[in-house]
């Protein structure tokens, strides 16, 4: 029998079953005083690589993570499942599926932490070092989406409308987060459908030990935080220089013949500078939509769709190329930004020029291309 959190296990651990009833300032207050979390708080310092603006943020607490201790075991042979045994912190949002459901949860080794646990003697690093950088402090919260409480069920094997479930889900907390009324976070943008927005939710999901995933149970993590990451950052950077969104840029100017699928309001592309075999980006057309929770429910579904399908071709096509399945995904959302997924395929190993910028891709765009249209895209489709 495969592996599963019992729905009324689930209930037993919830603060909130539903989000939308559950007050920012009572979340708020819940996880700054969290014994758990304390426990395993980061140090509230962030550092800017000069050269390039990239973020480093420190938690010394996450050393003692047992899956950082642990020794790696094989997906097939994880036997163990903290998520599934309920060995869980508060859950904050449960909606059912039609087998199961999808649920929210504060991540117990936070990367993230409200700034009242920033010790005084690290005030200084409060200084701007960059206006569009909130300062060398960094704070937040730090959450966790599980894309469904079956252990062996993710995003590439849910049926379709319980992976749309998790997905709103997803999207209801990315705007709880970013329009939340209190003052705990600076103003990000001016407004957004007429809501202030503050702060910013960085989305990522790794998935297979190489791509990061210390944990086998499908999901998401969710960053809430005053400091905008310098992947996001360059989005913002583009639009400034180029007078238009990187998305809409894409779309005008990628190649044709990269062209994996068009779903309508989003299309499914391979970049022409794949730096990585089946690389991909998902983008939304409507460029001036920079958020999630931001899609009507065509553009909702499409996006659903197109993500099942990427993930399923990245998964196949990698078992066929005799790799372990891995890749990160990422979602570009934010100020400047025209909303995109990103989907980042571990197909070759990082070496020392892929470290100072040189990328050396062992398979040209163009072929990719075609190898993601005959598994997403066959002749009965076209």
């Amino acid at each position: 029998m495969s592996k599963l959190l019992p729905l009324a296990l689930a209930k037993s651990l919830a603060l909130s079953e539903d989000l939308d009833q559950l007050q920012f300032h009572h979340l708020l207050e819940n996880i700054s005083q969290d014994p758990q979390l304390k426990q395993f708080a980061p140090d509230g310092v962030c550092q800017i690589d000069p050269r390039n603006g990239n973020l480093v943020i420190y938690n010394s607490a996450r050393a003692k993570r047992v899956h950082t201790t642990a020794q790696p075991t094989a997906v097939k042979e994880d036997e163990h499942c903290p998520i599934c045994e309920g060995k869980s912190a508060d859950i904050l949002d449960i909606t059912e599926h039609s087998e199961g459901f999808t649920f929210i949860n504060k991540n117990l080794y936070p990367i993230f932490h409200p700034i009242e646990d920033i010790p005084l003697e690290n005030a200084d690093y409060f200084l701007h070092q960059d206006p569009e950088h909130q300062g060398r402090a960094s704070y937040g919260f730090h959450l966790l989406q599980w894309t469904s409480s079956l252990h062996d069920k993710d995003w590439h094997n849910l049926p379709f409308s319980d992976a749309l479930i998790s997905f709103q889900r997803l999207a209801n907390l990315e705007k709880n987060l970013l329009c939340q009324p209190t003052d705990f976070m600076a103003r990000s943008e001016t407004k957004v459908n007429q809501d202030v927005v503050s702060g910013y939710v960085s989305i990522i999901k790794n998935f297979g030990a190489t791509a990061g995933a210390s944990l086998v149970h499908g999901h998401q993590q969710i960053a809430y935080s005053n400091i905008l990451p310098q992947h996001f950052f360059n989005n913002l950077r583009f639009r400034k220089r180029h007078n238009k969104s990187f998305s809409r840029y894409m779309l005008e100017e990628n190649p044709s013949e990269l062209l994996v699928k068009d779903y309508g309001e989003l299309q499914l592309i391979v970049p022409y500078f794949m730096k990585r075999p089946l690389d991909m980006l998902l983008i939304v057309k409507d460029s001036d939509k920079r958020y999630l929770h931001q899609l009507n429910s065509i553009e909702q579904q499409q996006l659903v769709e197109g993500m099942q399908q990427a993930i399923q071709a990245i998964l196949h096509l990698m078992e066929q190329m005799g790799i372990p399945p891995a890749y990160n995904m990422i979602i570009n959302n934010g100020p400047g930004c025209g909303l995109y997924l990103e989907f980042l395929p571990k197909t070759q190993m990082m070496g020392g020029y892929e470290q100072i910028g040189l990328f050396v891709c062992q398979a040209n765009a163009a072929d990719s291309a075609e190898l993601l249209r005959q598994h997403i895209c066959p002749p009965k489709d076209k």
